[in-house]
């Protein structure tokens, strides 16, 4: 098994605890985590993360960006986050491509449960559209450096790739395209994660391990069926990275060490 973890957890775990980034690098490398999960941005505004996360003996599993394919030409946005994934020879990248507004988010809410009304919108839709577009052109740009290029069901109804509908749609739409499965997304519209799995298995490229509770918690300490899915997975010969994610958890090192723990003995 492969873990990962935010790298966004790394900074809130030296905020909380008054540890320098190194040591709490060292410290989650040694609960057995392998790789870090990290935003473009991150990279971008200092030289020395990604030497300091060398010098931990972390890879990268996946970097992570927010564009806004909808109304902008993101090509050069696409090109130097491949670029960097080549560059620190990291697997993924996963595109958040964008968020309607306004009446659009008012129109996914009501279309949301109803397949036939939501595709309809998605179709007729230029912002959505250019979206998929996006993503169908960083994926080919891609495959040129061997890079995956991913999406994930997001967890906000201004996101598109909300609930299982909005994500049959782009995965129809965009075919190249790796699916990150979210295990913590779904019951925020009131869906099964479990119907969600088995729907999306086929297309499932990378994992966002989250649990949910009435606070942020550690993986396995919630109610989702995390176990189940992650077991599955490793049946099936999934041989991608498990990334923890717990955004806001009050004792982020401590969560890390119990959702790796989790994990490793399932």
């Amino acid at each position: 098994m492969k873990l990962s973890v935010f790298y966004d957890h790394i900074i809130e775990a030296h905020e909380q605890t008054g540890k320098s980034i190194r040591e709490i690098l060292l410290e989650v490398r040694g609960f057995g985590v392998e790789a870090l999960e990290i935003r473009l941005s991150h990279l971008q505004e200092s030289q020395t993360v990604a030497k300091q996360i060398k010098e931990a003996g972390f890879k990268i599993s996946c970097i992570f960006e927010f564009y806004e394919m909808g109304i902008n030409d993101e090509t050069r946005k696409i090109e130097e986050h491949l670029n960097m994934a080549k560059e620190l020879d990291a697997p993924n990248i996963m595109i958040v491509p964008g968020f309607l507004r306004g009446d659009d988010v008012t129109t996914i809410k009501a279309s949301m449960q109803d397949e036939s009304r939501l595709k309809t919108f998605f179709d007729s839709n230029e912002e959505v559209k250019r979206m998929a577009e996006g993503m169908n052109k960083a994926a080919l740009m891609g495959k040129e450096l061997g890079i995956s290029v991913l999406f994930e069901d997001f967890d906000d109804f201004s996101s598109p790739m909300s609930a299982k509908n909005g994500v049959e749609w782009f995965l129809e739409k965009c075919p190249n395209v790796g699916y990150t499965f979210d295990c913590g997304n779904f019951i925020m519209y009131n869906e099964n994660v479990l119907e969600a799995f088995n729907k999306f298995h086929a297309r499932i490229r990378h994992v966002h391990c989250k649990d949910r509770s009435h606070e942020a918690v550690a993986v396995g300490e919630g109610r989702l069926p995390i176990g189940e899915v992650v077991t599955a997975l490793l049946k099936s010969g999934y041989n991608g990275y498990f990334a923890i994610e717990h955004f806001d958890a009050k004792d982020q090192l401590d969560c890390i060490k119990k959702s790796a723990f989790y994990l490793q003995n399932l």
